[in-house]
Parts: C-alpha cells; sequence; structure tokens
C-alpha cells in the first residue's frame, strides 16, 4: 500500500536507526474502541493485549466535544490492552507508536487503471518506464479521490493498493524486460473525510502517541482476507460495509446504514422494550444462552429486519459489478471469463456478524436471480483466519479466540500495513 497522504504519515519526527517492535492498533469504532498491542516478528505480529473501551455514539466525524469522548475512550482501550500484556507477558508494554483505523463509513473508493502506450513497443520495458507510470497513477488518484465525497467537502487522498499489471492487456508479476504495446497498471485508491483525520491527529496529540500511519479499514481488512479473492462483510454497530477482492486486489467497496444497531433496534420496537434490554436479548440470542421458546420468538422478529438487510447488500453488490466492469482494461484479461460474477467466498467479520442469521441469509443469495458468483457459496468468519498463512505477506500469530477474534478484526488487520 503506498500512502499518498504525507502530511499524516510522517507525522513523527527523524526515523530511528532500527525499527521499533511494539505498536498499538486502534479501532474507533461508533460503539467502542478496540486497542491491540502487537509485537513485530519475523512471520508477523504476536497480539500481546487487547483491550476495548465505550464510546456512547460519538462519531470519529464530529467536532472538539466527541474528540474530547473518543480520546477518553481510547485511552481507556489502551490502557486495558497494555495492562493484559503485563498479565500474559513477562511484563508491561506501552507502545510509543500507534496505527489508527479509519472506518469505512467515512472513506470513499475507486479502482483507478493508466495505460501508457509505448513508443517503441519492441524495446523491453525499463524500471524507469515503470516508475514513471506509477507516478501517473499517483497523481490521477491526487486528482481524482478528492472528488470523492457525495458532499461538498473535497476529501483527502489516504492511500492506493497497487493492483493488476498488463502489457497488452496479459497479466503480468513484473513487465520489466518484458516487450509490448501498451503498459497498463490498476491500484484502488481510498479517501477520507478530512475532519476524522484531524480528530484522529488530535487524538494521538492528546495521548502523546507518534502516529505512524492512519489507514482505511476496507484497505487494511482486505489484507488480511487470507484468500486472493473473496467478498469481505464487516457489521459493525451502525452499519455494514462490503469489500470485494480479486486476484489479491481490493477492487470494490461500499457502506450503508444497516448493522448491528438496526437489529437492536427492531428487537426493541418488538418487544416495545428498552434498547439496552434489546442489545442483551440479541446477545443472548447470538450466544445460544436463551430457552427454546424464546430463542424462537427471537428468531421470528428478526427474519424481516435480516430480510431487509440482504436486499440492501445484494443492491451494493450489484453496484459493485458496476464498479469492477468499469476497472478497465488492467482487469479485463484477469475476468473475461467472468464478467458481471462475483468471488464465491464470503468472509463475515465485525461485532453484528455474529448474529446466525446473517449467515444463513447470505446462502440464500446463491439462488438470487441477478447475482452469479463462480462457485458455489462458502461463508465464514474471517475471525478464526487471521492467523492463517498468506503467502508472501505478514501473518497474524496468536490471535485471541472467537468471537474476540471478529470483534477485533478490524484492529488486528492493521498488523499486515506494518511493513
Amino acid at each position: 500500500m503506498r500512502t499518498l497522504l504525507d502530511a499524516v504519515v510522517r507525522l513523527r519526527s527523524s526515523p530511528a536507526s532500527t525499527k521499533p517492535r511494539n505498536f498499538s492498533l486502534i479501532d474507533l469504532g461508533t460503539d467502542t474502541v478496540k486497542a491491540v498491542v502487537v509485537c513485530r516478528e519475523n512471520k508477523g505480529a504476536r497480539v500481546l493485549g487487547y483491550g476495548f473501551a465505550p464510546t456512547e455514539g460519538h462519531d470519529l466525524g464530529g467536532g472538539r466535544a466527541e474528540l474530547v469522548v473518543l480520546a477518553a475512550a481510547t485511552d481507556a482501550a489502551l490502557v486495558a490492552a497494555e495492562d493484559q500484556t503485563e498479565r500474559l507477558g513477562p511484563g508491561k508494554v506501552v507502545p510509543d507508536e500507534a496505527l489508527f483505523c479509519i472506518p469505512a463509513r467515512l472513506t470513499r473508493g475507486e479502482c483507478l487503471t493508466v495505460r501508457q502506450t509505448r513508443a517503441e513497443p519492441r524495446v523491453p520495458i525499463a524500471p524507469q518506464e515503470v516508475k514513471s507510470t506509477w507516478e501517473r497513477m499517483e497523481r490521477l488518484a491526487r486528482e481524482r479521490l478528492p472528488l470523492m465525497g457525495d458532499d461538498d467537502e473535497s476529501w483527502k487522498p489516504l492511500a492506493i493498493t497497487p493492483g493488476a499489471i498488463t502489457v497488452d492487456g496479459h497479466q503480468v508479476t513484473d513487465p520489466v524486460a518484458l516487450k509490448g504495446e501498451e503498459l497498463s497498471l490498476s491500484a484502488f485508491g481510498m479517501a477520507v473525510r478530512p475532519s476524522a483525520l484531524r480528530t484522529v491527529e488530535a487524538i494521538a496529540e492528546r495521548l502523546d502517541v507518534t502516529l505512524v500511519d492512519a489507514v482505511a479499514a476496507p484497505q487494511a481488512l482486505a489484507n488480511a482476507v487470507p484468500q486472493r479473492e473473496g467478498i469481505l462483510l464487516d457489521v459493525g454497530a451502525e452499519g455494514t460495509s462490503v469489500h470485494v477482492i480479486q486476484l489479491g486486489m481490493l477492487v470494490a467497496t461500499g457502506w450503508w446504514p444497516q448493522g448491528g444497531a438496526f437489529f437492536t433496534g427492531s428487537l426493541a420496537r418488538t418487544f416495545r422494550c428498552p434498547l439496552d434490554e434489546a442489545e442483551a436479548l440479541k446477545r443472548a440470542y447470538a450466544d445460544h444462552a436463551l430457552s427454546a421458546r424464546d430463542h424462537d420468538l427471537v428468531s421470528r422478529s428478526l427474519v424481516g429486519p435480516v430480510a431487509a438487510w440482504r436486499e440492501a447488500l445484494i443492491a451494493r453488490l450489484h453496484q459493485v459489478i458496476r464498479e469492477v466492469s468499469a476497472c478497465r482494461p488492467a482487469n479485463r484479461p484477469l475476468n473475461s471469463n467472468n464478467a458481471g460474477s462475483l468471488p464465491g467466498r464470503i468472509y463475515l467479520t465485525g461485532g453484528g456478524s455474529l448474529l446466525p442469521d446473517l449467515a444463513q441469509a447470505l446462502g440464500s443469495m446463491e439462488t438470487t436471480p441477478t447475482l452469479r458468483f463462480r462457485r458455489s457459496l462458502e461463508i465464514e468468519s474471517l475471525g478464526p483466519r487471521l492467523g492463517a498463512q498468506l503467502s508472501g505477506q505478514s501473518v497474524l500469530l496468536d490471535v485471541p479466540p472467537h468471537p474476540l477474534s471478529d470483534l477485533l478484526a478490524t484492529a488486528m488487520s492493521l498488523a499486515t500495513c506494518l511493513e
């Protein structure tokens, strides 16, 4: 991943002579801040401790009042994670450097393609030629990404994830020394709401930690998916984000406001109870802690909300298909035999994904006439797979057990960005 927003990631002073081993990874959710302390090792990152703290609904994109609450919650989550390192290890670990995750709802993404028509097709492609094409990609990202917002505010380019490289329409790993008429590169760029970025900077300053990087949740999570293609659904408190990965590249992403709170609110209306009681009921249902009668009552009351969530997802997947089809020409040879189709593996993560009804609803999408998958659907939780070996990538070690692994998935996925 190439960071575009130098003003953010260069906040630290002159680089140290040796790379630090310990980092704090922070996920600023709508309802909860999750903090993970990791130790970087040769094979990846070892989780030393983790902590949670409620945000009481305060949003990262808010003003000064929001900042005060979020900073206090982040500090509490970090203290809990650091205290756990002392209980689980030989001594307490308090990292000086931190990576922050920008929630998907505050980001926008677009697949970008740059084509370079070569003046001398019979001359082998030189490294400088590839470099200049990537520089064109970065310029394109800086021009296009600020326009991603759906309001009058100019959004900040955050990072681009390199993707497919083709020479004359044929995918290659390294184009150097090859011959051809056209060199084409694809990448996925992310932009962020400026107010969210300013809040992250202010939180880091208040907590006296060095901001190593601010990473969009879709890019961090895509790095952690243990397959080269798949659909990732992150069901948070306020909404659900969908991310599509093809050939190891993030190619489309989206978010809509139906998450855990949507289902909690539905239960509160059905059973005419306060939201906190509805939330407790939902969690007991997900944990299979209810009597058979109560479990059946909750299950029936969720049929309508889950169906509405499923229809919203299908609408987003149709949009995703259009976005992937528009990512040309670098993706054309990769998808020519599967145009308009989607990966058949779906990963669920986030606290809201613990609701068992969602996996059942996803399985029924295989028979949806308007969607086509490249294989029979396989649905699993991402959390337990975070420690899987990824070819050519870092791995996460000692991942907390499920369901904690899915609550912490976004924070832990930041460990893939340490390099």
